[in-house]
This record gives C-alpha cells, sequence and structure tokens, in this order.
C-alpha cells in the first residue's frame, strides 16, 4: 500500500517537472477561459450572501439596541439614519433580492432545468433585470410611505 503511494507521489513529481520544463500550467488558469456572465452571476451570488451575512449581524445589532432601551435605540439611530447607511441597505436589499431570484434559479437547476446555453443566459440575464427592478419598486415603496 505505502509503496503505491509513494509511486504515485514520484509520478505526481515527474509530471510537475515536466510541466515546469515546458511551461505548461499545472490546472486551467484564469487566462484560458473566457470571461462569461455564468462566472460573474456565480461570484455575485458568493457575494451577495456574505453581504446579507453581514447585514444580518448589522440587523442584530439594531434589535439589541431596541432591546437595551430608550437610550441605546436613539444612539444607533443617529448612527443608522445617515445617507451612507441608507446606500449601504440600499445594496443590501440589491443583494437580497438577487439572492432570492438567483436561488430560485438554481432550485430550477437541481430539477435539472435550464441547463442549455441560451437558457443559462437568458434566466442569468432575468434574475439581473428582475433584482434591479424590484430593488427599485421597494425603495419607492419604502420611501413613498416612510420617507
Amino acid at each position: 500500500m505505502f509503496e503505491e503511494i509513494n509511486l504515485s507521489i514520484i509520478d505526481a513529481l515527474i509530471t510537475y517537472q515536466n510541466m515546469n520544463k515546458n511551461k505548461q500550467p499545472l490546472s486551467p488558469h484564469l487566462s484560458i477561459y473566457r470571461w462569461q456572465l455564468t462566472n460573474t452571476l456565480s461570484i455575485f451570488h458568493r457575494l451577495s450572501g456574505l453581504l446579507l451575512f453581514l447585514a444580518a449581524l448589522d440587523f442584530a445589532v439594531w434589535l439589541g439596541s431596541i432591546a437595551l432601551g430608550s437610550d441605546s435605540y436613539n444612539y444607533v439611530k443617529g448612527i443608522y439614519s445617515s445617507n451612507l447607511l441608507l446606500l449601504i441597505w440600499l445594496l443590501v436589499s440589491l443583494s437580497f433580492f438577487y439572492h432570492l431570484f438567483n436561488g430560485i434559479r438554481h432550485l430550477f437547476w437541481d430539477l435539472g432545468k435550464g441547463f442549455e446555453e441560451s437558457q443559462v443566459k437568458w434566466t442569468g440575464t432575468l434574475v439581473i433585470l428582475f433584482s434591479i427592478m424590484i430593488t427599485v419598486l421597494f425603495w419607492y415603496l419604502l420611501m413613498g410611505k416612510f420617507g
């Protein structure tokens, strides 16, 4: 058993040396891939999930300030009412809707639907458009009622 492992390691080292002599990459590298909509949407899906996680922490601070009383709440309310934070919450809401719609798209993929190249591009474009439209509608309604 150990001899097989040692031979595998030796084979791997020899392969690495041969690839290194020929200046071949060890694995497919970004330089040989064409940038596509699908990998962009995948990166944005991960980033939107991260942003939503951070927003949940921010939301927990806000809830905690309510629980601690009016002085804490007024302090946090003063910080959270800045224009910069309003812009951040706009991005959070866009991330939420994007993550939601892209998650629905992934559910269809789990069912084996939508894997044709044209369908992937079409649904990806729809995810982006719906995310922007619903975010604009959300903020329009929010500012109309509370603004």
